[in-house]
């Protein structure tokens, strides 16, 4: 080779060592450094005279990242004179001109000349970067995993083909009363055995929308105890793969919630009638003793006839008895009116004829001495399907309506009262109770339906809440409107198609 082609490679080496971005510099067997590129001197705050000669380690390798003092022989760049080994080390600091350090990771090279230890070449990186984006990555990974296990919420990560669990949280584990290392063998469909066909089209509108929730499924615990719950899941990237993020709601606690409620208010609706009743007590002995009294009439009558001797007596007997029965048997529907309206009611539902139920809570309602003077139409629309409701609960609805009606014509003359019941045109049947009573003033009509709001100076305040919560339970609807004229309308509608959970089956 000659003397211009090593000139020629001396110009390129040092065209690569200027180009390049990693800092290099070369020591002698001493640890001195005889070159440096531009890159070493720029890293670390050098000019490149200041370098050159001058013991490496003393330079910039002195120190620990954690300001501990860092012995010559101990340093692995050292190490390559003496091992003749190459030492890669990734988690030191080098030290700038001005003090300051930056952690680099690099490799010491040993160099010989005929088979001997002359020196090494250190190539090094400032990785201040990357351990930013560690450190950031490491955070982002910590406030995942602590959101992540602090959740109230079971969260189950899912591979988004497989349906194969890839994480669970502790809250997951508790729920379903399974260790984690078990869980992590098992899929998505696993957890959610007996609804596999509902959870495959679940997963699918995840995939498909991104994003979807449902109340239909149920979770499977040990044991095989079926937990109901509300399931959310998003479509999400973990480690470079598509995932399904699933979080379940535990509806347990809801749902014990939701019937201690229910309890209540078939205690307060039953506590309600009641109080209803014992108001209509002497008026309902006044309506019993009509017939009572003449079943002792006639039976007196077919006494005396028969004492009498009488050729046409028989006859006369068998129409009085006759008789007597027939106000038997208005006796017996009044008292039987009286104990299906106070029974203390069920949550069971039944297909039930609304006209019937209707006309069976009027005849009730309209007991009493201030019925008597009032008109009273019914106006029932025919064919009506019959829907799935609880019969009492209707029953009580009807008859607080037509009642505060009748009560709300008791001071007033030429009382009419109008019970009809139609199909809406939004698929409801609607009972409608119109009065042309006085009305409401405008600061009870605001307030109507609110607990302890009554116009009764007696009341309980309570009818119609009741009788709203009633309508709501059912998926229908109670309101009231002023009529043109004069008087009130309430309408009670009860949807023809109610939501499936809404039927015991």
């Amino acid at each position: 080779m000659t003397e211009q082609d090593t000139d020629q490679l001396r110009r390129y080496r040092d065209l690569i060592l200027s180009a390049t971005g990693d800092g290099v510099y070369g020591l002698d067997i001493k640890g001195h450094t005889i070159f440096a590129n531009p890159a070493a001197a720029r890293m670390t705050g050098y000019e490149l005279e200041e370098m050159i000669g001058l013991g490496q380690h003393d330079l910039i390798h002195h120190t620990r990242p954690d300001g501990r003092p860092y012995p010559k022989l101990e340093c692995p760049i050292y190490a390559a004179f003496t091992d003749g080994k190459v030492h890669q080390v990734s988690d030191e600091v080098f030290w700038r001109k001005d003090g300051s350090s930056f952690p680099v990771e690099y490799v010491s090279t040993p160099v010989r000349d005929n088979g001997a230890l002359v020196g090494a070449v250190v190539s090094f990186r400032d990785i201040t970067e990357r351990k930013r984006a560690e450190d950031a990555l490491r955070e982002s990974e910590e406030r995942y995993r602590k959101i992540f296990d602090s959740s109230y919420d079971a969260i189950v990560l899912l591979d988004a083909d497989s349906g194969a669990i890839l994480d669970v949280n502790q809250q997951a584990c508790k729920m379903l009363a399974i260790e984690r290392h078990k869980l992590m063998s098992m899929t998505g469909f696993d957890i959610h055995a007996d609804d596999a066909k509902d959870v495959e089209e679940f997963l699918a509108k995840v995939r498909d929308r991104g994003r979807w929730e449902t109340e239909s499924l149920t979770c499977l615990a040990a044991g095989g105890l079926r937990i109901p719950a509300r399931l959310s899941a998003s479509v999400a990237v973990f480690e470079g793969r598509d995932c399904i993020l699933m979080i379940a709601h535990d509806l347990r606690r809801r749902i014990e919630a939701e019937q201690r409620v229910r309890k209540l208010q078939s205690d307060l609706s039953h506590v309600s009638r009641l109080s209803t009743m014992g108001e209509l007590a002497s008026e309902m002995a006044h309506e019993l003793n009509q017939p009572l009294t003449a079943m002792m009439n006639y039976a007196q009558a077919s006494k005396r006839t028969l004492e009498t001797g009488d050729s046409g007596a028989q006859e006369k007997v068998i129409e009085f008895l006759d008789k007597a029965a027939a106000q038997a048997s208005r006796a017996s529907d009044i008292i039987r009116g009286l104990r299906t309206f106070i029974k203390k009611d069920e949550a069971d539902r039944s297909f039930e004829d609304i006209n019937g139920l209707v006309a069976e809570a009027s005849k009730l309602a309209l007991v009493g001495d201030a019925a008597q003077y009032i008109k009273f139409e019914m106006a029932l629309a025919p064919d009506l399907p019959a829907i799935p409701v609880n019969r009492i609960r209707i029953q009580q609805v009807v008859f607080n309506l037509v009642r505060n009606a009748v009560e709300a014509l008791a001071d007033g003359k030429e009382g009419h009262i109008v019970l009809g019941t139609n199909l809406s045109d939004d698929d409801c049947i609607e009972i409608t109770v119109t009065d042309n009573g006085p009305g409401l003033d405008e600061e009870i009509a605001d307030r109507l339906f609110q607990s302890f709001v009554t116009t009764k100076p007696e009341g309980m305040g309570v009818g119609l809440s009741i009788c709203r919560s009633i309508a709501e339970d059912h998926g229908g609807r109670l309101w009231a409107e002023e009529n043109p004229g004069r008087g009130m309308s309430f309408y009670f509608a009860l949807p023809v198609s109610p939501k499936s959970d809404e039927i015991d089956d």
